[in-house]
C-alpha cells in the first residue's frame, strides 16, 4: 500500500509499519543552485585547491596519509558513540591482542576503508554492491557487530529514530539504482553528487549494523573515484562529529521535507572545512619537521641516516618502542637505543614516565598537531 508521496520519496506500509521508500537520485525538481550554495561550492572546491597543495608539502606522504586514515576512522566512530583516541589507536600493537573493543572497531574501519581503495585500484572493481558488502564485512569482523550478517544486507525491518527505512526485499534494488546514479548520471556536479549518494544511502539503510560508517565511507571512496581527492586524507566525518546533532537533522529533513537543499549545504560547509582543517595541520607539520631536521642536523649523531629515516618514521609511527626502532631502521638494539635517547634529548619524542618494562616513547608534538582544535 503507498500512500504519501513527496519529492524526496513515500510511504508503504508493511505488517503495520509505515516505511520510507527513498524516490531514486537524482531528485525532481533537480537541486536549485541558489547563490548561496554556489558560492558555497565554489569556496569547497577552492579549498579542496589549496588542500591538494598543501599534501605534496608532507614529506613521508605514504606514512602520513596512514595516520590521516586513522583520524577518519576515529571521528566516523565517535558518531556512532565508539569512543577512543587517535593516540590509543596508534599505540595499538598487531603482535598483542587488543582488548580495548572500541580500539578494534577503529581498527576495523581503517581496514574497511583501505579495502575498498584496494579493490578500487588494485582489482579495478567500481564502487558498487559486491565492493559496499565487501567493506562491511571488514568493518563488523571480530566486533560487537559481528552477529548482524556482516556482509549481507538486511532481511528484517529496522527502525532508526522515527524513520523506518524500506523493507527488506526492496534493498538490492535501491542500491542498484545508487550504483547507476554513482556511475551513469552526469547532470550533477561532482561534489554535490557525492553529498547526495550519502544521504540516500543513509535512508536506505542497507544493513543491519554500521549502516553511519559505511555510509561515511562510501563517500570517501566517491569523492576518490572522481578525483576530487587523490588521496584518502580528507576527513568529512571531523565536521560531521563536531555538528552532530545538525548532521542527523539534516539528513532527517531531507526524509521529511524533501530538503535536499539544506544538506547539501551543510555538506559543502563540511568538506570546505575539512580541507581547510588539514591545510592548517599539513603547514604545522611542515614546520614541526623541518625543526626536527635542523636539532637532527645540528647534532653529532653518528648515523644521520638512520636519524632521518627514524624521523620519517614517526610520522606514521608517532609512538613506538625501541624494538619497534630496531625494526623501523634497521639497526641493532643498542644503536637504536642511542638513537632514541638523542631524540629525547633533542626533544623530539619523550618517554612515558609510567611504563617501565618496554618502554613507550611518543612524537607528543606531532600528535598534538594532529588532535588538537584548529580555530579561524
Amino acid at each position: 500500500m503507498k500512500n504519501k508521496s513527496s519529492r524526496s520519496g513515500h510511504y508503504e506500509t508493511f505488517s503495520e509499519h509505515a516505511h520510507f521508500v527513498p524516490s531514486p537520485l537524482p531528485p525532481v525538481p533537480n537541486i536549485e543552485l541558489d547563490k548561496e550554495l554556489l558560492e558555497l561550492y565554489g569556496e569547497a572546491m577552492q579549498s579542496l585547491g589549496k588542500f591538494a597543495e598543501a599534501q605534496s608539502r608532507i614529506p613521508s606522504k605514504r606514512q602520513f596519509l596512514d595516520v590521516y586514515v586513522a583520524k577518519e576512522a576515529v571521528y566516523t566512530s565517535q558518531i556512532e558513540n565508539i569512543n577512543t583516541t587517535l593516540t590509543q589507536v596508534l599505540e595499538y600493537n598487531p603482535k598483542q591482542k587488543n582488548e580495548n573493543k572500541n580500539v578494534q572497531e577503529v581498527l576495523n574501519y581503517i581496514n574497511a576503508l583501505q579495502h575498498g581503495i584496494h579493490l578500487m585500484r588494485e582489482k579495478n572493481l567500481p564502487i558498487s554492491s559486491r565492493l559496499i558488502r565487501d567493506c562491511h564485512s571488514k568493518l563488523l569482523s571480530g566486533v560487537r557487530g559481528e552477529s548482524k550478517s556482516p556482509g549481507q544486507y538486511r532481511k528484517v525491518p529496522v527502525f532508526v529514530g522515527s524513520l523506518v527505512p524500506p523493507p527488506a526485499h526492496y534493498v538490492e534494488n535501491l542500491i542498484a539504482d545508487l550504483e547507476k546514479f554513482i556511475h551513469e548520471d552526469a547532470t550533477i556536479l561532482p561534489l554535490i553528487k557525492t553529498g547526495l549518494a550519502h544521504v540516500q544511502f543513509e535512508t536506505i539503510h542497507p544493513f543491519l549494523d554500521g549502516n553511519g560508517r559505511i555510509g561515511r565511507l562510501l563517500l570517501v571512496l566517491m569523492l576518490l573515484d572522481y578525483g576530487i581527492i587523490n588521496e584518502p586524507v580528507l576527513y568529512p566525518s571531523f565536521y560531521f562529529m563536531k555538528y552532530r546533532s545538525e548532521y542527523y537533522d539534516r539528513l532527517e529533513a531531507v526524509r521529511t521535507k524533501s530538503d535536499y537543499e539544506g544538506w547539501i549545504k551543510f555538506y559543502l560547509r563540511g568538506i570546505r572545512a575539512s580541507a581547510e582543517d588539514i591545510v592548517k595541520r599539513a603547514w604545522a607539520i611542515d614546520t614541526l619537521l623541518e625543526d626536527c631536521t635542523r636539532k637532527i642536523e645540528t647534532e653529532p649523531l653518528r648515523t644521520h641516516a638512520n636519524a632521518n629515516t627514524l624521523l620519517e618514521q614517526l610520522c606514521h609511527t608517532p609512538v613506538l618502542t625501541i624494538n619497534d626502532v630496531v625494526e623501523l631502521t634497521g639497526s641493532a638494539y643498542n644503536t637504536a637505543q642511542k638513537l632514541v635517547t638523542s631524540f629525547v634529548n633533542l626533544r623530539i619524542l619523550e618517554q612515558d614516565k609510567e611504563i617501565q618494562r618496554n618502554k613507550i616513547y611518543t612524537f607528543r608534538k606531532y600528535l598534538d598537531i594532529l588532535e588538537k582544535e584548529f580555530t579561524g
